[in-house]
Parts: C-alpha cells; sequence; structure tokens
C-alpha cells in the first residue's frame, strides 16, 4: 500500500467584495502599463514609511525612461477621507520631486527603488530630469468636487474605472504606441520623456502640396495641405475623438470607434508580408497654431489668424510646400484612417521585427485640413464630425446611436444635447453622483435613453409659453430667447444647464434624505431592492413639471422634503416603466395639491 502523506493545505482566503473589485482594478492597470512599455518596481506594495512628518504608503511604482508613476489603488465608496489623507503626502511630493528622489533612494523600506534606480536610470538621467506623476486609482466614481481638490496638484491625475478601462483596450490593440496619448493624459510632452537631444533638425518638416480654398471650395481660410509623413511621427502627434475617451467630462458627441485588434492584426500581417506602404490617403485636421508652411526655398509662407495668404494672391493654386508641425501629442486629428496608422504601431507580436524597420521609412499620404488659428476648438470639433460623416455616411457600419453622436457633436445647441449635458452634471456630484451609465461597460446603473427622452427633453424644452411645463419658463435670464433661436453661445447654454442641473437635484436631494439609504442605489433585480429605477426617476422629473405648470414656480430641497416627508413608496411599486407622467400626476397629487389647498 502506498503510504498517504497528510499536507496542510492552505487555508482559502475569503475576500470581501471591495477587494475583489480592488485586484481586479489592479490587473488591469498593471496590464496596462506593461502594455505601454513602463516597469514595474516590485517590493513596494503596503511598505510605511514617513515622509516629511507625513506616515503614507505606496501601492505601487512604475517606471518609463525618466518618468516616474506612483500609484494608490482603492475601491472605497467613500473616497473623501481617504483622499483628504493622501492629498498631504501628494502636496509635500509636488513641492520638490528632487527631495523625493533622495528621500526615496534612503529608505531603507524601498531598497528595491534605490536598485531599480542605480541600474536603469542613474546612468541616463540626472534628478532634475526625473519627471513624477501620482495615480489615484479609484475603482469607483469621484464627483466633480473632490476630483477638483486633489487635481489642484500638478502632479496628481485621478484614474477612475473609465479611464482605466479606455486605456485597457486602447493598449491591449496598440500597445507601447498608446504612450503618446497616455502622457497626453498625464499632461507631458513628448521633449518631457527621455532624452530627446537626437532629434535631426529637419524631422519636423514634410514634403507636400497647399490646395487653397480657392480650389477645394471650404470655408475662407480652410486651406487643405496634402503631404508625407512617416507613421512613427503621424502617431507622436495625433488624436482620434473615440467614444468614450478620456478627453473631458463630457465626451458627448466623440464619435469614432475603438481600434479593432482583429482589423489591426491582419493589417499589420500585410505589411510585414507585402512590405509596402497602403496606398490610399489618411485625412485629417491640424490648426495653423501647430503647423508652418514653407516655401520651395524654406522661407515661411504667411498666414494670418483667419487662415488667409498675406501676400499677393500667389497661393490661389496648388503649390508645393515644406509643412513644418511641432513636435507635440494631440495635434493632428485622425478623422479617417486611424486603422492604417496603428498599423504600425510598436507591438509585441510576430510581426513586429519587420515594421518596426518600416514604422520610420515608410510614409503615408495625410490630406489635412488647416484650421485657422483663431478657430475655436468647438467650432473645429463641429468641423471635424461633419467631416466624418460625410466620410462616412454611405458606410453600413454607420450605426444610429453612432450618428446621434455625431450630431450631438454637430447640434451642441439642440434639446437633445443640453439633456445629455444636464445627465452629464448630474452624475459628476449630488444625490445621482456616479449612479448613470456614461460608459458602455458600466454595468446596474441607469441608462440614459429613456431619461433624456421621456424625462428630461419634456422638463427642459425651449417653451416658455404660458401653458407650458418647462423648466425653461421660469428661467430668469434676459437672453433665454437667444438660445431659443440657437445663437451659439456656449456661456448661455452652459448657464441654462446649471440652472436645470440645480432644480433637479433640489428635488433628489429632498427624496434622497426621505427613503431608506441603503435602498439609494440602481434597482437590482435579482435582490428585488434599490429605488433609483428610470420608472422612479422620470416620474420625479414629471413632479417637476407638475409643480411647473401648476404653482408656476419652483421649490428649495427643504420645501419638497416637507411636502413628501410622509410618502409611501410602496405606492410606486405599481407603476410601469410606461407611466412616468402617470407616477409623477400621483405624486404631485397627493403631496402637493392637499397641501397647497388654502385653508377656509
Amino acid at each position: 500500500m502506498k503510504k498517504t502523506m497528510n499536507k496542510k493545505r492552505k487555508k482559502k482566503v475569503i475576500l470581501s467584495e471591495e477587494e475583489k473589485l480592488r485586484r481586479g482594478h489592479v490587473n488591469d492597470i498593471r496590464a496596462t502599463m506593461s502594455n505601454i512599455g513602463f516597469l514595474r518596481i516590485k517590493g513596494i506594495e503596503g511598505k510605511n514609511f514617513t515622509y516629511k512628518n507625513c506616515q503614507t504608503e505606496l501601492d505601487d511604482i512604475f517606471v518609463y525612461e525618466n518618468l516616474i508613476l506612483l500609484i494608490e489603488y482603492t475601491a472605497q465608496k467613500d473616497v473623501s477621507s481617504h483622499m483628504k489623507g493622501k492629498k498631504v503626502f501628494y502636496d509635500l511630493v509636488d513641492n520638490s520631486h528632487r527631495d523625493f528622489i533622495d528621500f526615496i533612494l534612503n529608505e531603507p523600506k524601498l531598497q528595491s527603488f534605490k536598485e531599480f534606480y542605480e541600474q536603469y536610470i542613474e546612468q541616463q538621467y540626472s534628478k532634475n530630469q526625473i519627471r513624477i506623476r501620482i495615480l489615484y486609482c479609484s475603482f469607483n466614481f469621484i464627483d466633480s468636487q473632490h476630483k477638483s481638490v486633489i487635481e489642484e496638484n500638478r502632479s496628481v491625475k485621478i484614474y477612475n474605472y473609465d479611464t482605466v478601462q479606455y486605456f485597457k483596450q486602447l493598449t491591449s490593440n496598440i500597445k507601447r504606441s498608446a504612450r503618446y496619448e497616455f502622457f497626453d493624459f498625464l499632461g507631458l510632452k513628448a521633449s518631457d520623456i527621455g532624452n530627446n537631444g537626437h532629434e535631426l533638425p529637419d524631422s519636423r518638416k514634410f514634403n507636400g502640396n497647399i490646395l487653397p480654398v480657392e480650389r477645394s471650395s471650404f470655408n475662407p481660410g480652410y486651406n487643405v495641405v496634402s503631404f508625407y509623413i512617416d507613421a512613427e511621427s503621424l502617431m507622436r502627434r495625433a488624436y482620434v475623438l473615440r467614444q468614450e475617451c478620456w478627453r473631458g467630462e463630457d465626451a458627448s458627441g466623440f464619435y469614432q470607434r475603438m481600434v479593432k485588434g482583429k482589423k489591426i492584426s491582419s493589417m499589420r500581417k500585410y505589411l510585414a508580408n507585402e512590405k509596402r506602404v497602403f496606398i490610399n490617403n489618411i485625412i485629417a485636421t491640424l490648426s495653423n497654431k501647430h503647423a508652418k508652411l514653407l516655401d520651395t526655398k524654406g522661407k515661411p509662407i504667411s498666414i494670418d489668424a483667419e487662415g488667409n495668404f498675406i501676400g499677393n494672391g500667389t497661393y490661389t493654386m496648388v503649390t508645393p510646400t515644406r509643412v513644418e508641425i511641432d513636435d507635440l501629442p494631440n495635434i493632428i486629428g485622425i478623422i479617417d484612417g486611424q486603422h492604417r496608422v496603428y498599423a504600425y504601431h510598436e507591438g509585441a507580436d510576430v510581426y513586429e521585427n519587420k515594421i518596426s524597420k518600416l514604422r520610420t521609412k515608410q510614409h503615408l499620404l495625410v490630406t489635412a485640413v488647416l484650421f485657422p488659428e483663431k478657430e475655436p476648438l468647438d467650432v473645429r470639433r463641429r468641423f471635424e464630425a461633419k467631416l466624418f460623416l460625410e466620410i462616412n455616411n454611405n458606410q453600413t457600419n454607420v450605426s444610429s446611436a453612432l450618428r446621434q453622436e455625431i450630431d450631438l457633436m454637430i447640434s451642441p445647441f439642440s434639446v437633445t444635447a443640453v439633456c445629455k449635458r444636464i445627465v452629464s452634471k448630474l452624475n459628476q456630484s449630488g444625490p445621482l453622483c456616479g449612479q448613470i451609465e456614461m460608459h458602455s461597460y458600466e454595468k446596474g446603473k441607469l441608462k440614459t435613453a429613456s431619461i433624456v427622452s421621456y424625462g428630461l427633453i419634456p422638463l427642459i424644452k425651449f417653451d416658455d409659453s404660458e401653458e407650458s411645463d418647462s423648466m425653461f419658463k421660469l428661467w430668469n435670464h434676459p437672453d433665454k430667447q437667444n438660445l431659443k433661436n440657437n445663437c451659439n453661445n456656449i456661456e448661455l447654454r452652459d448657464l441654462y444647464v446649471d440652472f436645470c442641473v440645480k432644480n433637479i437635484r433640489d428635488i433628489l436631494i429632498a427624496i434622497k434624505q426621505i427613503i431608506d439609504s441603503e435602498l439609494w442605489h440602481p434597482y437590482d433585480p435579482k435582490r428585488k431592492k434599490g429605488f433609483l429605477s428610470v420608472t422612479n426617476l422620470n416620474g420625479i422629473l414629471n413632479v417637476l413639471r407638475c409643480q411647473i405648470k401648476t404653482n408656476k414656480k419652483l421649490l428649495s430641497s427643504e420645501d419638497y422634503y416637507d411636502k413628501m416627508k410622509n410618502m409611501n413608496f410602496e405606492d410606486l411599486k405599481d407603476f410601469k416603466s410606461s407611466q412616468y407622467n402617470k407616477m409623477g400626476n400621483f405624486i404631485f397629487d397627493k403631496y402637493f395639491v392637499v397641501q397647497d389647498t388654502p385653508i377656509k
């Protein structure tokens, strides 16, 4: 008989739900950093130390060339107190990056950093060349108020779950070439990273031709230039307005898709096997602020702030030119052809050895619309969206949802666009903070489509007639008729958005005070718990419409609380998903009208 040995089994560690979320979040971030090319310094996590009388710890340190990332992971739902403690440490680091480097090199608990520094950093960079950025990586949503406080520190970036997921997808498809966009997210220029003194004097100049407005029929000042540029230089400078990206709190109207891994892979196979450039051109945009046109003798061609050539009309015909483009990220907008560009990405697949030789050798033909230097960003974005739609309008893969996003960009003063901004602001702070689905990978949150269509549009429509039940009627702004007439006044539009957000929040604050705090989350069909649903939210929005139409005024959160404090929320369970108006009328008739009836 075989003797059996009683081996001690390791006790299974039962993780809390918060710790499970944190671990998944950590793994996503570490994978992203590895794809970009960062090296992780091991032996850092959980080591407590004291820096300038501040006791703290680091969860991770990543290094790329002379860039050091200090990482904090958290899955806490309420991060306010956690952030306050960390901010003290972050401010101390921000005061002097060099002081912190000196400290960490002499801190025994962080010995692994010193070993890494001496092996990989010290021989190439001085301490003055080192850049430090701090990523506060929260799995849960951080409201705009807390975010603004911690990001006052120039070294700190909030790395929310949605941003993590965006870069996770991007880096899985284009690997290290995603670093240019990631550095842009960190607020760093290409010149901040590595030793850039080796760049050749002509590396920013590209041969091409000018197609002036007389030959293109574009708007005055919108000249077109075609030029050849190597793939590496183009990727360094490019941006794509992809859906669900990190560029700003409100990415409504960003319309381009994420690069597809399978399509990229097949194009890399073509490049590696055929060893020849794609022959069709890349469509792009570029501002005169970041591009200079030179004549054949290398002398600058003068263009004024409105995009007009200064001189005697020489440039009314197609003219050879050299285009000098700043070596900065986020300046060339790719409208059509992102897959052809990023097929040259710096990857780790079987094709990389061959493509690495083509990345700086092969030149792509780019046709770019040159924006006048004075052209506002919102006008440029609308032009880009229209151009994208014109190019792709006949393709079957342009979905209705995508067209809607483009419409929001093209018509930013429409009622629908205003509603989308209101939803975004409601999600940033207040009772609905982090409760609304803003990205496709968010699950179990309130979906926006029905809220916008059946709750917000009737409530905020541009109707100030006597019979109106819209907030627009009560908005006491002297220029509001201009908004109604689509005046393209962004400041005026945003004032109306703020007015609506404030008054919607007031009634939601009251509701949140009344119901059990454990129920203030999106309805979970499995557990059959949660007050927040599209039906309940739209019903509440319709209470506001009843209040406006009947009493011709809005109330404070305290007044709403007084009227609804005895509300029985069990009464609302019988209303179906399409009975928003019926629910609003029920709440208003039972808790508002009766109390407003004068006592005789």
